[in-house]
């Protein structure tokens, strides 16, 4: 066994995939265990760059990565696609096009895109990583829909090493059943919690790691390396909005009320984090563009703010980590009888109306410290001890 070269690949298709993959690919380069990280579907689709933050860190600690783009088949179909797609985009801004045209053509391309970009960029990028090592361990996010190159890669991957899995969001709402995937060719799933544990009855081989992206030790290292742009005012109350989309929003005209409500009060400081995805071409009304902010890492937003305020997004457990006063909007929430935690919540954090809402903000002191570590929360991101320490032990035993 000594003289077989083990690789650590880690397939990120999108931003909220590398967000859960990172703080791995750290811990695999602090072990000595050669790493590369690839930026995958979303990122040559939707043409997205990576986190910033992320790149930084990736550069600093001399990480290799690669991108899909360079395995792109160049040719004529190719050069049609990707006018086509810029076609599409432009005619999706516009908002007189009809809808119907928008589908037509958005089908269209997907279809070109699976033809031409799929399956050869899969085997091509598995058999030049092949190269120069004898087996691989692949960690990728769980979520395989519709990802066409991530899934032909990990086909040609699944003959010389292990597929492990990692969640691609924390796992803290009750659903009917878990989504499937015909796709499915994880051999190992590290899950976050015992109610994940639960859901992957599918899966033989499952590790409880907890969550690594909202571990202590993977924040201190994003702070190390996120650039802080943010200027804090002591003397009135910072408010973090983390945004989801208007499809997870039960009322979409009621949430720009309210942030306009809150944009109008002078005892705050409100920045607004749009949804990384699904928010990705919304334009806000002209009172809220001072307040929109697509461009600081989640991190530094929520290290500096006092509350923060969320109906969907699981960021909000980086805010529980750091001891941020946390409000949850349930009237604004299309999953709000979902939640494994809100039975259990303190409930000075569940707000049913703007009203409630208000009387928060209006009452928060800047001494009080907001101790969540041992409250429901924690179950369900450390709910096995120190998710890098569990982590650490994992990533001992396969690759020993």
């Amino acid at each position: 066994m000594s003289g077989i070269k083990t690789k650590a690949i880690f397939y990120a298709y999108s931003n909220n995939a590398l967000d859960q993959l990172a703080p791995y690919v750290i811990l695999c380069n602090q072990k000595k265990i050669d790493c590369v990280v690839i930026y995958g579907d979303d990122f040559i689709k939707h043409k997205v760059k990576p986190k910033k933050d992320i790149v930084k860190i990736f550069q600093n600690e001399n990480i290799n990565t690669l991108d899909v783009s360079s395995f792109e088949l160049k040719g004529f179909l190719h050069v049609i696609f990707s006018y086509l797609w810029s076609f599409t985009k432009v005619v999706e801004k516009n908002t007189y096009a009809p809808f119907f045209l928008i589908m037509k053509l958005k089908g269209l391309c997907d279809k070109m895109y699976k033809y031409i970009d799929g399956d050869l960029i899969g085997k091509n990028l598995a058999l030049k990583l092949s190269k120069d090592c004898d087996k691989f361990i692949v960690f990728t996010d769980d979520w395989n829909t519709n990802k066409k190159i991530q899934n032909s890669f990990l086909t040609y991957c699944k003959n010389k090493g292990k597929i492990v899995s990692v969640r691609h969001y924390v796992y803290h709402f009750h659903v009917s059943q878990e989504y499937t995937d015909e796709n499915n060719c994880e051999d190992i799933a590290i899950l976050g919690n015992k109610w994940e544990a639960e859901n992957k009855n599918h899966i033989k081989s499952k590790q409880l790691i907890g969550n690594l992206r909202f571990s202590k030790k993977w924040l201190e290292i994003l702070d190390k390396y996120s650039t802080d742009t943010l200027s804090e005012d002591n003397k009135k109350k910072n408010v973090l909005i983390i945004s989801h989309s208007q499809y997870h929003t039960r009322d979409w005209k009621r949430a720009l009320k309210l942030f306009d409500q809150l944009v109008k009060r002078k005892d705050i400081n409100l920045k607004i984090i749009p949804h990384v995805r699904g928010m990705s071409n919304f334009r806000p009304p002209k009172e809220l563009i001072e307040v929109w902010d697509k461009t600081t890492p989640l991190n530094i937003s929520i290290k500096k703010s006092d509350i923060v305020i969320f109906w969907v997004s699981s960021a909000f457990f980086e805010a529980v980590v750091r001891n941020k006063k946390i409000l949850y909007l349930g009237f604004l929430s299309t999953i709000d009888d979902k939640f494994i935690w809100k039975k259990n919540a303190p409930p000075n954090i569940l707000i049913e109306s703007e009203s409630e809402l208000h009387y928060e903000i209006d009452n928060y002191k800047k001494d009080n410290k907001y101790e969540l570590e041992n409250s429901c929360f924690k179950e369900i991101i450390w709910s096995n001890g120190d998710p890098w320490e569990n982590a650490s032990n994992f990533l001992n035993s396969i690759f020993k």
